[in-house]
């Protein structure tokens, strides 16, 4: 990655003037010949009538309903959100420009550049040797083929591995220690001996949404799960945030923007599972609650976000916080819906024993946020009580606080509100 690489005037000319432009935006939008423009309906603004245009002939782009413009690193700083150096290296790398040496950085940039790659260098290394190991290792071979009834096709595609015996060791020949303990590799005991924090699990590789290796999720398969945490994930580094992160959107991001529909689940077979099956549209938070920024990242892909959640309390206790999420986040013409699963049941078990077909059918029965969240404020409301209406009439308010962008949704989920409740949310 060229994150800590300050580029030439020279060398960013050359990027933007040879980029494909019109190619560049045609991976993630499609584009329909319009005299020497191309044009689509914007991606930075919901719209019916196509406003955005793109001229290979100034390599250039613009919106005529928006503010959005700019060239190909501007593209990929805006609609893949990167950082200004990683968007110049991947539109580099797309138009198959070397990058420059390190040496036009400073020292303290080499440092930084060199310390990045080794830790890339060191997790790539990692996942060949745990997918190296998967078919030799019988017990978690047969987890994945039998219990989680894989392919092996998607076993390699989702480069599901395992971490055998003596890997710390392997690793620690090919890189440096602290390397290994900067990208979570390995834990130091107390004694400095160093040793494999997924041991004797099944490692799944998190990848970011410009396709960088930057992390690991390990799945234990011992007999006890009493005994150990049953997923684990590295920690937080310098390349892994699990904040900002959904696993396997680097995959469903094209099909979510394909159908403006996102589908979030709770965990990483659960994902795996339904793009088997032919849901390619499903992704997970890192087994932590929603967090604004992967709320954003679903909201500027999909019109529409369905969230698949257990049908208990502690279920609907995860829907109320990841509502709360939504509603911050949440323009106008996007909406969110809610699927509450059967008890015992996951989207993983639900593939396996009834098909994806049933899956969809499922999701047609989500509960839409509207409906939710006026469940929610009028929860044991008795409408004959003053003192009940004045409690979720509070409830209602505080709901309708958190929005801030969805000035139409604002106002209609405010008279609902009052209609269920029977008086003005206002004072």
């Amino acid at each position: 990655m060229g994150k800590y690489v300050r580029y030439s005037d020279e060398f960013l000319d050359r990027v933007r003037k040879d980029a494909d432009l019109v190619g560049l935006i045609s991976r993630d939008i499609t584009l329909k010949k319009s005299g020497k423009n191309f044009s689509a309906c914007c991606p930075f603004h919901k719209e019916k009538t196509p406003s955005f245009s793109v001229s290979p002939e100034r390599n250039f782009y613009r919106c005529y309903g928006c503010s959005a413009k700019g060239d190909a690193i501007t593209w990929m700083m805006d609609h893949h959100h990167l950082p200004f150096p990683d968007a110049v290296a991947a539109v580099a790398e797309f138009s198959g420009i070397q990058l420059p040496e390190t040496s036009q950085a400073t020292p303290d940039d080499q440092a930084r550049n060199a310390e990045m790659a080794a830790m890339y260098r060191a997790l790539k290394d990692a996942l060949a040797l745990y997918m190296g190991g998967i078919q030799r290792n019988v017990k978690s071979f047969g987890y994945l083929t039998q219990q989680r009834a894989l392919t092996p096709e998607t076993i390699e595609k989702y480069g599901l591995g395992t971490v055998g015996t003596g890997i710390a060791d392997l690793l620690l020949k090919r890189h440096e220690r602290q390397t290994l303990i900067d990208c979570g590799l390995v834990c130091e005991a107390e004694d400095g001996r160093l040793f494999d924090r997924f041991r004797s699990r099944i490692m799944i590789p998190i990848y970011n949404q410009a396709s960088a290796l930057i992390g690991f999720a390990g799945r234990s398969v011992v007999e006890k799960p009493d005994r150990t945490p049953k997923y684990i994930n590295s920690p937080e580094t310098k390349l892994f945030r699990k904040g900002e992160e959904l696993y396997a959107f680097h995959i469903a991001r094209q099909f979510i923007r394909a159908s403006k529909h996102a589908v979030v689940v709770d965990g990483f077979f659960d994902v795996i599972s339904l793009h088997q099956a032919g849901d390619p549209r499903a992704v997970a938070p890192m087994g932590t609650a929603l967090t604004n920024t992967q709320m954003r990242r679903l909201f500027q892909n999909a019109d529409t976000v369905t969230f698949a959640f257990d049908g208990d309390k502690a279920g609907r206790n995860a829907a109320l916080r990841s509502s709360a999420v939504v509603l911050e986040e949440m323009r106008d013409g996007t909406n969110a819906q809610f699927l509450f699963l059967p008890e015992g049941t996951d989207p993983d078990s639900i593939i396996r024993e009834h098909g994806v077909d049933y899956w969809k059918d499922m999701l047609t029965q989500a509960q839409p946020l509207s409906q939710f969240l006026t469940d929610f404020v009028c929860h044991r409301l008795d409408n004959s009580i003053p003192e009940s209406q004045v409690k979720a009439a509070e409830r209602g308010r505080a709901v309708i606080a958190r929005i801030h962008g969805a000035a139409l949704f604002k106002k209609a989920l405010s008279l609902q509100f009052e209609r269920a409740i029977g008086i003005s949310l206002s004072a």
